[in-house]
């Protein structure tokens, strides 16, 4: 049987801030696409002595925080101290997996076998599982990181093979991935729920893909286009490609970046277009025989 999710430990997630104020600017009317949207955010992105700067400065307007967890970035007291800081605010946690790549932050191109990954990501969902079970609660939802992230866009052997390692650990946990991905497909074969992901400071193409962090503009700089895409996702779901198509993206969660021009303000506001935000939630899938013994995990 289930364990029963640990309980958050600080104030009424489905409200805004108190004390938070509201922007005549960049309003958006209550979201129609669904009931409620996640806001997450990464956290723990250091190692050792070096730190990424303005993490905690997003936290008190999201739901749910991504940790790295040793691979790309992070360290026991890394993650311990970020950790500590999800429990205060009261967050849904999040893993945030990635390739083995400290030097290259995880954004480096790499192709392991599938043996190689599926056993870096248990690694990585237990190293912090293990972390957070001492705290009192566990893992909700899975984000993987840089180059893996995008692979899973355009490699059906790598959405599988990370959709199954989720699966094989815990088929409570969400996966978060790129909105209109194939990584729906790879999560329905796994048996776990996949949220599409959107993001605010990000430019899309006419497909509804990412920009390559190699394009001049991938990154919007500007915070009030930032404020505007927000808007007009959690108004309509649609963001405006680089070339002017309007792209309705398919997604559950937006992703605050804490390196974002003005994090904590565009935080503040956009939290306050999303007045019923609440973390993701999960139950596996019902299968049936067949699909129960492809999910062995004997033969990727």
């Amino acid at each position: 049987m289930r364990r029963p999710r640990q309980q958050r430990t600080r104030g009424n997630r489905d409200s805004a801030p108190q004390g938070s104020s509201s922007s005549t600017s960049h309003q958006a009317p209550p979201r129609q696409l669904s009931q409620t949207l996640d806001i997450n955010t990464n956290l723990g992105e250091g190692y050792g002595h070096y730190k990424m700067e303005g993490e905690s400065d997003v936290l008190p307007y999201v739901t749910s925080a991504n940790i790295a967890c040793g691979a790309h970035a992070g360290d026991p007291l890394v993650m311990e101290a970020a950790l500590e800081e999800v429990r205060y605010y009261g967050l849904s946690l999040g893993a945030h997996i990635g390739y083995p790549d400290l030097q290259g932050f995880g954004r480096r191109e790499m192709h392991l076998s599938t043996s190689e990954l599926r056993a870096t990501i248990l690694f990585q969902l237990g190293a912090l599982s293990g972390l957070a079970r001492t705290l009192g609660f566990e893992i909700t939802q899975v984000r993987p990181h840089g180059f893996l992230y995008r692979q899973m866009t355009s490699d059906p052997r790598t959405a599988a093979v990370v959709a199954k390692a989720v699966s094989e650990y815990d088929r409570w946990l969400v996966l978060i991935g790129p909105a209109g991905s194939s990584l729906q497909t790879a999560g329905d074969r796994a048996g776990i729920r996949v949220a599409g992901e959107a993001w605010i400071d990000r430019a899309y193409d006419a497909n509804g893909h990412l920009l390559p962090h190699s394009h001049s503009r991938a990154i919007i700089k500007n915070p009030n286009e930032i404020l505007n895409q927000a808007a007009s996702l959690i108004r309509s779901g649609t963001v405006t490609a680089i070339d002017g198509t309007r792209v309705q993206l398919d997604f559950e969660t937006l992703h605050l970046h804490s390196g974002m021009a003005q994090a904590r303000q565009v935080a503040e506001q956009v939290r306050n277009m999303i007045p019923h935000a609440a973390a993701l939630t999960a139950e596996p899938f019902t299968l049936d025989g067949n699909e129960s013994n492809e999910l062995a995990f004997g033969v990727y």
